[in-house]
């Protein structure tokens, strides 16, 4: 049935549509996400990384100014020399009290140390805790001194330290070395603990939105040690499988698996401090997000795909009445009943197509009463066609009679026009569209001559030049003779003596060329160049038409073009009072190759 074809395929065109239509959304609506997600936490990771600088630089400014201080500077010199204990507990007490000047101005320092060379540590903390720490040769860091020297500093990952009671508190240390000002060798080492606590105060967003909230923020070395987690879940962390190799396919951004769970990362490494900020958001939270937009589209594309399926429905069936109607009426006609006209309503194609169909009984009907005149009037034609076959042969074998009754009778003129004429009508009446050799249409040629002879006597000659190996190759039947009437008519038509025609072929490669020329009235550059351009363009073929030496040229030409191709025709050569040369390029073909490649064809296709 049309109608539930009709239905069926508009339903599945249109539901693939907006299958594809909600694909499409979807997919861009991710991609949006996740570009968006992108741009936020790579925002948020470069200020929080910058943010993290600036602190350390500050502390940095912290440790110039404990080194800068003249009398933690003496103090350290006169530590060297003292031997007294009395005078060392004097210099313990004056370098704790410079720094605990420094530490108070300072809500996130936990603690400072100096180490000195000679394994003593000095020490203040804004807490009861003791000191955890008494040499230098026992912190974890002193094999790293000579990269302190280098980089001037260098920050560890978190450790926790006692603060008194059960209290501990975990610790981020800067260590550097004291310099003994102006002679730059080493007197002691400093370990600033700063406070973990202080990366939250950095932070604080009080108008965090959801999605912000779902990010998990680490400061992570390249080893993969977590010096901070703002859940304060993985702080102090070692080896969390975050290291330098979990980032190496996306240097910047991208997505990992990370304790069993899927996240989209950003990531920022710091020259200054030599840690990595991190941000992660959980990829089940932005699917969460995008399960809305799902469930929008989905009850869209439904409610889009009911409403296109009852429009198909409707707009089948208004279209298959009509032809259903149309079909049943139009079977009646099969059986004869030409009365069967539909009613025409409007003006849409259905109106138009019943109007088209009432024409076609009207056609029919007046041609079932003209028929029988139709198949008279087709004898009649058989008939004269008959009898226009038989004419030529009638004409030819009249003019062969003519022939014989003047050779009896010694008129041997006529006897010479009579069998050149025949002859002219025997070589046109047969295969015209199969080459012959050249020698052939010369002597085609050469009847023609024989008889223009006759009828002009002296008035003009032919002078033919034509290669003995040439005379083989193989021509289009009546390609040259139309060109020496054309050179006889219009180019010496009005000479009274002296005309000359020349004919000449010559071999070019594959092709070979025959030029006609003649020493004629020429033709000036105007008329050449219009004569050109109607055998150019068949645009101009209703200008030829009206020139008679028109048309023979361009039935030549179009014969080669059509035989041989685009690449083989004719040109033209012409001036004023010099004559004209037409000149036509053909393949170079022997005919005889060319008589057994035929012979060859209608065997294969005649099934030999």
């Amino acid at each position: 049935m049309l109608k539930t074809k009709m239905f069926i395929a508009f339903s599945a065109v249109s539901l693939f549509i907006v299958t594809l239509t909600c694909l499409m959304f979807d997919y861009k609506n991710v991609s949006d996400i996740k570009s968006q997600t992108f741009a936020l936490s790579d925002t948020i990771t470069r200020q929080f990384s910058r943010t993290f600088e600036l602190y350390v630089q500050d502390i940095e400014k912290l440790s110039v100014s404990i080194i800068g201080d003249s009398i933690i500077q003496s103090s350290l010199i006169d530590h060297y020399h003292a031997g007294d204990p009395v005078i060392q507990n004097e210099i313990e007490l004056t370098i704790n009290n410079r720094l605990f000047t420094h530490l108070q101005s300072r809500s996130q320092l936990q603690s400072i140390y100096l180490f000195t060379l000679d394994q003593n540590a000095y020490f203040v903390s804004k807490a009861s805790g003791p000191k955890v720490s008494f040499h230098l040769k026992d912190e974890i860091w002193y094999p790293r001194t000579a990269e302190i020297i280098k980089n001037k500093f260098i920050l560890l990952p978190v450790c926790e330290e006692n603060t008194g009671g059960d209290r501990r508190e975990k610790v981020i240390s800067f260590v550097r070395n004291i310099n003994r000002i102006p002679y730059r060798d080493i007197l002691a080492y400093m370990k600033i603990n700063i406070n973990v606590n202080v990366i939250n105060d950095m932070l604080v967003m009080s108008d965090a939105n959801e999605f912000e909230r779902s990010m998990r923020v680490l400061i992570v070395t390249d080893q993969g040690d977590i010096v901070y987690d703002d859940k304060d879940e993985l702080t102090g962390n070692t080896h969390s499988g975050l290291g330098k190799s979990a980032f190496q396919k996306s240097p910047h951004s991208g997505e990992l698996t990370w304790m069993g769970q899927r996240y989209l990362y950003t990531i920022e490494h710091s020259d200054y401090t030599k840690w990595n900020t991190v941000i992660l958001t959980p990829k089940d939270f932005l699917l969460s997000k995008q399960k809305k937009s799902q469930y929008i589209l989905v009850l869209a594309g439904l409610l889009a795909t009911v409403l296109i399926a009852f429009v198909s429905y409707i707009l089948s069936h208004q279209i298959t009445i009509p032809l259903r109607n149309l079909m049943k009426k139009m079977t009646r006609v099969e059986q004869g009943d030409f009365s069967q006209y539909m009613a025409v309503t409007g003006n849409h194609e259905i109106s138009r197509l019943s109007r088209i169909y009432n024409n076609m009984l009207d056609s029919i009907s007046r041609l079932i009463s003209e028929v029988y005149e139709s198949k008279l009037a087709e004898k009649n034609a058989q008939l004269s066609a008959l009898q226009a076959q038989i004419n030529p042969h009638f004409l030819y074998n009249t003019l062969n009679i003519m022939k014989s009754i003047s050779r009896v009778r010694g008129i041997e003129e006529v006897a010479e026009m009579s069998e050149s004429l025949a002859e002219l009508f025997q070589y046109s009446m047969k295969n015209l569209q199969h080459p012959v050799p050249l020698r052939e249409e010369l002597n085609h040629i050469d009847n023609y001559m024989n008889i223009q002879h006759h009828r002009f006597g002296s008035r003009f000659e032919l002078h033919v030049s034509v290669p003995e190996h040439l005379l083989q190759a193989s021509v289009l039947k009546l390609t040259i003779q139309p060109l020496i009437e054309n050179a006889m008519i219009h180019g010496l038509g009005k000479m009274k003596a002296g005309g000359r025609i020349e004919l000449q072929a010559m071999q070019s490669g594959g092709s070979f060329v025959i030029e006609v020329s003649d020493n004629g009235q020429g033709m000036d550059k105007e008329q050449l160049e219009e004569l050109r351009n109607a055998l150019q363009h068949t645009a101009h073929s209703s200008r030829i038409q009206d020139q008679s030496y028109g048309i023979g040229l361009s039935n030549i030409r179009e014969r080669i073009r059509l035989f041989y191709g685009a690449e083989y025709g004719m040109e033209l050569e012409s001036s004023q009072g010099r004559g004209t040369t037409v000149r036509i390029t053909l393949p170079f073909t022997d005919q005889d190759n060319w008589n057994r490649e035929e012979a060859s064809d209608e065997y294969i296709s005649g099934g030999g």
